[in-house]
């Protein structure tokens, strides 16, 4: 049925992917078809599977013998014989009780789903940061591939100047520097892009079919929140009660090991191999007391390890609340910065179309040379490369914020 569902997934995604891909998709796709998605799910099945283990350990033991025999000439002797019987021990090392299995595979699932949930979310911010990553590339690249083609046009210009001794031998090599700053520029920027686009489709475990990446509608929204729990702090609880559980089975150590076992045991020697037709059914219950007096030294030396551990994981959730909450900080100011940031930028943006349309105006006059014009231009386009960057990691943060704290990633994930 799952593979119907893939294949399902896969020709709905194909069809949509016709033209371009777009951030949901990709994210349902991650959510499906990566390799760190599959290894948890795996792990989270494992999980399941000991849970029901440690009920099925609740079962007592049931065996059934059936046997014939011939000695000689004598004829064919017919036994059968059949075994029921289950011991629960308190406190015995080598057979724990089943209560406390249970709370121990109890707890292991509920880790498994709170670690499969952050995986998801983890997933969701992942390829949201990669497609990110991308559609800021491409931005990069065509302003670089414009401001390339703005300086090829200066330098032409400026190379005509000094042919009729209008510019110097400085201003020259200065234009042609500057152009081989834009060619490594354009160089890089389609470097970068080809490796922010095969880390996408590498991390989504499928084939890139080279489609354009629609920009996301993504509605920013200040977040205020102070931080309270997530995912991992809940898990790291989990640990803290299953060691709690583990200081309660040392000090159970200290009392008489306490044994109950009910047996019912059947034998029929009389030519049937049934042992469900007998009428006398022994049965037998029995309590057992017993204690070791030097087993005593190594219970207490495990009961301080325990307590010890137990120590540990307290100091490691109040280490990781307080990392937490500083991280949390952090974010926030960088959001408060990014944000200020941005509305600079759209400022300095509105201002440089401001400088272009006067440029424009002025060259028509005659006011400036056809250069200081390009350059007008220059400084428009590297003013909406830098609001791109801002722009884009705004949103990235944003984000980090709703995965520390373990809220939806885009309100969906």
């Amino acid at each position: 049925m799952k593979k119907y569902l893939l294949l399902l997934l896969l020709v709905v995604c194909s069809v949509v992917f016709a033209e371009e891909y777009t951030l949901d998709n990709l994210i349902e796709v991650g959510l499906e078809k990566s390799i760190s998605i599959q290894q948890e799910k795996l792990e989270n099945k494992n999980s399941s599977s000991y849970l029901r283990s440690s009920f099925i350990d609740l079962l007592p033991s049931l065996y059934w013998d059936a046997e014939q025999t011939k000695i000689e000439d004598t004829d064919w002797n017919k036994s059968s014989s059949l075994y029921l019987g289950k011991t629960f021990s308190v406190n015995d090392p080598s057979n724990e009780p089943a209560f406390f299995s249970i709370y121990k595979a109890v707890n292991s699932k509920k880790k498994a789903n709170l670690s499969l949930e952050q995986k998801r979310k983890q997933i969701a911010f992942d390829v949201f940061s990669l497609y990110l990553n991308l559609l800021e590339a491409q931005k990069n690249l065509e302003i670089n591939k414009k401001n390339l083609k703005l300086q090829q046009k200066i330098f032409a210009q400026i190379q005509v100047q000094y042919d009729s001794g209008e510019k110097s031998l400085l201003e020259l090599k200065q234009s042609e520097v500057s152009l081989i700053d834009y060619r490594i520029a354009v160089s890089e920027s389609e470097d970068h892009l080809s490796y922010t686009r095969s880390a996408l489709f590498e991390y989504l475990n499928i084939e890139d079919e080279g489609f354009d990446l629609r920009e996301p509608e993504i509605n920013y929204e200040k977040n205020e929140n102070t931080f309270q729990s997530n995912f991992a702090i809940r898990i790291l609880k989990y640990d803290l009660k299953n060691n709690k559980l583990n200081l309660i089975k040392n000090t159970l150590h200290y009392l008489p090991d306490l044994t109950v076992s009910y047996y019912i045991y059947n034998e029929d020697t009389n030519h049937r191999i049934s042992p469900f037709d007998i009428e006398s059914e022994p049965k037998t219950l029995s309590i057992e007391a017993s204690f070791s007096v030097f087993d005593i030294f190594e219970e207490t030396e495990s009961f301080f390890r325990n307590k010890g551990n137990r120590k540990s994981l307290k100091m490691d959730l109040e280490k990781m609340q307080l990392a937490n909450e500083n991280e949390l900080y952090k974010l926030q100011k960088a959001v408060e910065t990014l944000s200020k940031s941005n509305e600079l930028y759209l400022q300095k943006m509105q201002m440089a179309e401001n400088n272009l349309e006067m440029a424009q105006e002025q060259f028509k006059l005659g006011l400036i040379s056809l250069t200081d014009l390009d350059r007008t231009k220059l400084d428009h386009q590297n003013t909406q490369l830098s609001y791109n960057n801002k722009h884009y990691e705004l949103l990235r943060k944003q984000e980090e914020i709703n995965l520390l704290l373990s809220d939806k990633i885009l309100n969906k994930w």
